[in-house]
């Protein structure tokens, strides 16, 4: 008996060891990576533990945090959204995979140009990715969608301006009523997409606020436009995402394997026609509405290798993507004869329309490096787990720009409001006092941040009702996409 008692313990005591060095990985002298029941977690960084935050590697977007106490708090939130947005949807976990075309999470949500229509119609059902009036917009050749694995991708960004082609705009975020595109080096336009999660899908269906005017008569019936907040180990509340793409030329080049892939069709601006290409995700906007952040949570990710943080940090092995150390100015023709200079002034607008020329590169540069108080070491940190748990993973090659949120929770109104909405700046926290991405704010990196440009945001114009086109849209452009009836209104006149 005392002999299988032995044995019983050398056997207990074993699987302790093994169960020990599954759940206890080294990845650095000082930093371990506990895995748990098959769910990578680690410790993102802090300034102290008492504000430490646990990272869950798995598909569960965070609704809030239990509180929101300091600038790497937030960073750390932004990161545990990043990794859960972009988690596969395949069934696998391995996340990041390189040269895999499937969505992740965040793709699989709504365009805005699906769920706000031409018409005010009530928007297909969720998880349409590409309507017949999305579509309908690219008619200038046939092509056959896989509305599960191909984007529609315009130039577009947040405004429109007077260049369009079949109500695309060749816009980026700013200047107004100018070219504001961004050329790679690779000689190939920046593409972007606004995506909207199922809980900003279910406000704005049950609501009717897919038409103007239901936006409108809720308005004059004394109700505001409040997007639903996330709640702590809850719902997750709205989230309003935008993506900058990359064209990929040389898909055979190893350059891929450190960028999220896509497969995409775009319209290109100077003939009109579309085309099926490949793209590589290279800045990425979460805006997300939680309890304690009732004014939204502003994170912005880049690739590493857009643009130096430094002058003196070493270049990327592949080049930068929007940023050459030996430009040269650029002499582009015209269709119309004319010739113009894209000069090598840094985070300077282009001097012409995409509709005139093919795009060539722009040279960009960060003008507000990264905080190296918290977002750089948290970016290291979780980078270095990446690769801990995904070796190959590709979302070891991205990086928290910065983080805006408030300290002080700032309600909700409960009235409508005229936009912009007044908020009280000395709330507002972020790493540096401006933060912008440079694949979507290149051209205003030094005069506006995120809250200062969405205290604008407006429900959509209805000419019937055009004194209130100016009320506040809780944060979000996209809301005022919405359209009305068109017959409808010219029977009213």
């Amino acid at each position: 008996m005392e002999k299988y008692k032995n044995r019983i313990l050398w056997l207990l005591f074993g699987l302790s060891f093994v169960w020990l060095s599954l759940t206890t990985l080294k990845i650095d002298n000082t930093n371990y990576i506990k895995i748990s029941k098959g769910n990578n977690t680690c410790n993102c960084y802090s300034s102290s533990s008492l504000y430490n935050i646990v990272i869950n590697f798995n598909n569960q977007v965070p609704g809030d945090l239990a509180t929101f106490g300091n600038q790497s708090q937030a960073d750390c939130f932004a990161w545990q959204e990043f990794i859960s947005l972009n988690w596969p949807t395949d069934g696998s976990t391995n996340f990041g995979q390189p040269g895999d075309y499937d969505p992740v999470a965040w793709e699989t949500y709504m365009p805005k140009e699906v769920l706000f229509q031409a018409g005010g119609v009530k928007p297909p059902a969720w998880g349409t990715l590409v309507s017949p009036a999305f579509a309908s917009k690219f008619k200038t050749q046939r092509l056959i969608f896989n509305t599960k694995k191909t984007k529609l991708l315009t130039f577009s960004a947040k405004f429109a301006d007077t260049d369009t082609i079949n109500s695309m705009s060749p816009s980026q975020a700013a200047p107004f009523n100018a070219p504001n595109w961004l050329g790679a080096q690779n000689k190939t336009n920046v593409w972007y997409e606004i995506m909207l999660n199922q809980d900003y899908y279910n406000f704005v269906v049950t609501n009717g606020y897919y038409n103007a005017i239901n936006q409108h008569n809720s308005v004059k019936n004394g109700i505001p436009i409040n997007f639903p907040k996330g709640v702590y180990n809850g719902s997750v509340g709205a989230i309003e995402l935008k993506a900058a793409w990359m064209e990929v030329t040389d898909l055979q080049s190893p350059k891929w394997n450190r960028y999220k892939l896509s497969k995409a069709v775009v319209m290109d601006a100077l003939t009109g026609q579309l085309r099926n290409t490949t793209v590589a995700l290279v800045g990425l906007h979460i805006l997300h509405k939680t309890t304690n952040q009732p004014t939204w949570v502003w994170a912005t990710f880049e690739h590493i290798d857009n643009v130096p943080n430094t002058t003196s940090e070493t270049p990327p092995p592949y080049g930068y993507n929007f940023y050459n150390p030996n430009c040269t100015p650029q002499q582009v023709s015209l269709k119309n004869g004319t010739n113009v200079s894209v000069t090598c002034t840094a985070n300077t607008s282009p001097p012409y329309y995409l509709t005139d020329a093919n795009p060539v590169p722009i040279q960009i540069t960060r003008v507000n490096s990264i905080d190296t108080e918290d977002a750089a070491p948290i970016n290291s940190k979780m980078q270095n787990s990446i690769k801990g748990f995904y070796p190959n993973s590709v979302f070891q090659y991205y990086q928290l720009v910065d983080v805006i949120w408030s300290q002080i929770v700032q309600p909700d109104p409960t009235t409508p409001i005229q936009a912009p909405r007044a908020l009280n700046p000395s709330s507002m926290q972020s790493g540096k006092t401006i933060v912008a991405n440079s694949t979507m704010e290149s051209y205003v990196q030094n005069t506006n941040t995120c809250t200062s440009c969405h205290v604008y945001s407006t429900i959509a114009p209805y000419p019937k009702d055009s004194i209130n086109n100016n009320i506040f849209g809780d944060f979000s452009f996209a809301i005022s996409g919405a359209t009305y009836p068109t017959l409808n209104l010219k029977r009213k006149k």
